[in-house]
């Protein structure tokens, strides 16, 4: 069985701007992917970070 990891790894750009500049989260980490070299950015999972991904979801 699989731990539940404490982080969340976002490969999304718009799902970046919105975490952090219309929701104000952090990031932990800014890094590119080593085969792709996109980027991403590793959040920490709160449940404040899991609600705003659920109404980003549901937005888009």
């Amino acid at each position: 069985m699989n731990k539940p990891t404490k982080y969340f790894f976002c490969y999304s750009i718009p799902l970046f701007k919105y975490l952090k500049m219309d929701k104000g989260f952090s990031f932990i980490c800014y890094a590119l992917h080593d085969k792709t070299l996109k980027p991403f950015w590793i959040f920490e999972k709160s449940d404040e970070l899991l609600i705003a991904l659920k109404e980003y979801s549901q937005k888009n």
